[in-house]
């Protein structure tokens, strides 16, 4: 993190390394999906959604080979009275969930089912991809008392659900640290679980944007990431399409992704690699190029138009004049989504506004926080809250600290400069516990302990002369 005269720049490259389409764990075997994750094993009975040509098709069987290699799931299926085993490339499922061991009962007829077609670019449905995966039970419990599996993770009736508010500035209160925390929390229930980053945040930082980067990219190797959007403008616009999926309230809004130093807007090279690379990642999450191009710029027009019959979704970046077609975007204002916007493009899953709505739409039957014994709040927001009470605290007092450092000098000269010496103290202390605080203050850490070390001289010298 760089001080206040460093180049600041609402938002910046970053890359998600991109996850392996089939990974083990835990006798478990993790697939990665055109939209989220699923964990299981051969033998899993499992309802499934496929792309098929222009539409999606669900479907229920048992799998019967899963091929790291290829990428391929095969899966035993039932068709119109036939069976027969059909091999899927992972990439071209939609969503994936184990409804059990094979022998628990033959899957439902896909004609009872019947078949899906999706409106737009993504499922509107539920997509249950990645419930938490149950072991057998060792009759052991951890240190907090949650009873473990065989695996040593653990286990509940119920599919976990951690929620992390990421809150207000990118950088400030809203971090990667916090990522990485809630993913270790849901470690302990073993991979697989649902991670939800409640975002309301209005941007943030260039040098933030490599470490989210980072963070989410392991963290989406283990677990399924969503991103529930009431605000996500410039930065934090680029955190949500890092994730496996996003969901918007009713009044969320996402876009505005443009570059700034200072005041101005950055163009030439700089914006050139930015989209480049950030266009990788938006690709590689399933998401068109196009549509971040018109939130870097206002130039870049968005529209799409659908197909009346089969609801897909075609992107343009001009407008063509087609009969319903919708523009999203001018050559005057960058592309911000709406709930509605983002909804009848496919580019969102869904609008949720409250944790009941937003689990029907992951395929949860209930919504589930866990909360540790003797603890009043869910893991992941009484983190978020912590932290942001600490920097807002670190605010307040680094605003006192340097309204007394910048006020009338005392008539004793030895009561001074003690006065200067607690400030300064006062003013590292908090260097050390809340260093993005300390930086949006502009505090340079070298400067002030060379201030601290002329100060105590100072009085030395001072106490010296006093005592001739």
């Amino acid at each position: 993190m760089t001080t206040r005269a460093a180049l600041v720049i609402s938002l910046a490259l970053g890359l998600v390394p991109a996850a392996p389409a089939l990974a083990q764990a835990s006798g478990q075997q993790q697939v990665k999906l055109a939209s989220g994750t699923w964990w299981g094993s051969v033998g899993d009975r499992v309802e499934l959604t496929i792309k098929d040509q222009l539409s999606t098709r669900t479907l229920q069987g048992i799998v019967r080979k899963i091929d790291a290699q290829k990428g391929l799931v095969t899966v035993e299926v039932t068709v119109d009275g036939k069976t027969s085993q059909r091999p899927m490339f992972a990439s071209s499922i939609v969503s994936m969930k184990t409804l059990g061991p094979e022998d628990a009962g033959a899957p439902a007829s896909p004609k009872d089912k019947g078949a899906v077609t999706t409106i737009g670019g993504g499922s509107k449905g539920a997509d249950p991809a990645a419930k938490s995966p149950r072991g057998v039970a060792s009759g052991k419990t951890d240190k907090e008392g949650w009873p473990l599996d065989e695996n040593g993770f653990r286990m509940s009736d119920k599919t976990p659900v951690f929620v992390l508010p990421w809150v207000g500035p990118v950088g400030q209160t809203a971090r990667n640290e916090e990522m990485d925390a809630i993913a270790a929390e849901a470690d302990k229930w073993g991979p697989g679980q649902i991670i939800v980053l409640d975002i309301d945040s209005p941007g943030g930082l260039v040098t933030e944007i490599f470490e989210i980067s980072a963070s989410l990219g392991e963290i989406r190797k283990r677990h399924r990431v969503v991103a529930w959007v009431r605000e996500a403008i410039s930065a934090a616009a680029c955190t949500s399409m890092h994730c496996d999926e996003i969901y918007f309230r009713t009044v969320g809004s996402l876009g505005a992704s443009t570059m700034i130093a200072g005041a101005n807007t950055v163009y030439g090279p700089q914006l050139d690699a930015f989209k480049d690379e950030i266009g990788s990642v938006i690709e590689k999450n399933g998401r068109p190029r196009m549509v971040f191009d018109a939130m870097v710029l206002a130039k870049d027009v968005l529209t799409y138009t659908k197909d009346p019959v089969t609801g897909k979704v075609t992107w343009h970046d001009k407008v063509t004049g087609q009969p319903g077609e919708v523009v999203l975007s001018d050559e005057k204002d960058n592309l911000v989504f709406t709930a509605s916007t983002a909804l009848d493009s496919g580019f969102s899953k869904g609008t949720a506004d409250t944790e009941a709505e937003l689990g029907k739409l992951l395929g949860l039957d209930d919504w589930f926080e866990p909360v540790n014994p003797g603890e009043k709040q869910p893991y992941g927001r009484k983190l978020a809250a912590n932290w942001k009470k600490l920097f807002e605290d670190c605010e307040k007092d680094i605003d006192l600290q340097i309204n007394i450092l910048q006020g009338a000098p005392k008539s004793d000269p030895i009561e001074q400069t003690s006065a200067e010496i607690r400030t300064i103290e006062r003013i590292l202390q908090w260097e050390r516990r809340c260093k993005p605080c300390t930086d949006s203050k502009g505090i340079d850490r070298e400067r002030l302990e060379k201030m601290l070390k002329d100060a105590r001289k100072r009085l030395v010298d001072l106490r010296r002369a006093q005592q001739r």
